[in-house]
């Protein structure tokens, strides 16, 4: 990972005045979880479109830009979300936390990642980056008690292999904080798009994460009949992240995101990231 606070020119950003940007990146290849994860057998998941390679930050007017780039193009599926709605949607899903001061904050990711932090490491602030943002919020307010420390993007713009959304400073602050970790995981249509679920105006606490099972199953996501796409190759099962890539400096997310025990029900510890320059 390269830290670069640089300035780029208005003729790069597209502005009328340089502007600082932080860049951090991430090691190629490594969008497999602990190691064992697969991609659901699907044309939306394509071969490193779950593969982070950057993630850059920089100040616009009163936002701050939240860019996540991948190491292949983002494609769109069409998504049978009930019987008279169908959407194209992308299936990646984003979540940057950030820790803005010493004090404590937050332990555990949000619901469905099955990770935490190092209680030194709780993150004060998050942005999740999803397709479906109305329904995550619905989500997290009903089934959470830190919703009110989570922005969830309205628009997100895809173009080739990047995400990009905008942050308005009133929620992180003026000061970009330097403490971050960024998680990449796919988004759960069918399980919490059900008509009941609708009707009994519920959702599942699961945080609308896609799953990662033993074997891959049929992923058909244009069909309310078919199976939940989920990733493949949890081994051995339970209390294993729902991690695909993780924000690292180096190399070493196989074996920091092996690290949990099924049978004691112990889950990884992720790292939060100080980009600060020596």
């Amino acid at each position: 990972m390269k830290l670069l606070p640089i300035v780029l020119s208005c003729m790069i950003l597209g502005g009328c005045a340089p502007k600082r940007v932080l860049v951090l990146t991430d090691p190629a290849g490594d969008d497999h979880g602990p190691g064992t994860y697969r991609y659901p057998d699907h044309p939306a998941f394509s071969p490193g479109s779950f593969d982070l390679k950057a993630v850059v930050f920089y100040r616009d007017g009163d936002d701050w830009v939240v860019e996540v780039l991948f190491a292949s193009r983002l494609k769109k599926a069409l998504v049978f979300v009930r019987q008279d709605d169908r959407r194209e949607l992308f299936p990646q899903a984003v979540d940057v936390y950030f820790r803005l001061s010493t004090g404590p904050g937050h332990a555990e990711c949000l619901p469905g990642r099955d990770a935490g932090f190092a209680p030194e490491d709780g993150w004060h602030k998050a942005v999740v980056i999803t397709a479906v943002p109305r329904e995550l919020r619905r989500a997290l307010e009903s089934t959470t008690g830190v919703s009110a420390d989570v922005f969830v993007p309205s628009r997100v713009r895809l173009s080739g292999r990047k995400l990009k959304v905008r942050v308005p400073t009133s929620f992180l602050g003026e000061d970009l904080p330097y403490t971050v970790s960024v998680l990449i995981t796919g988004t759960s249509f069918r399980r919490s798009f059900r008509i009941a679920d609708r009707v009994r105006d519920t959702l599942k606490p699961e945080g609308m994460c896609m799953d990662v099972t033993r074997a891959a199953g049929e992923c058909r996501l244009d069909d309310p009949e078919g199976m939940d796409c989920s990733f493949s190759g949890c081994d051995p099962c339970g209390s294993h992240p729902r991690l695909i890539d993780v924000l690292m400096p180096k190399k070493g997310q196989e074996k920091l995101l092996g690290d949990y025990d099924a049978t004691e029900g112990r889950r990884v510890t992720v790292p939060m990231i100080n980009t600060e320059s020596p």
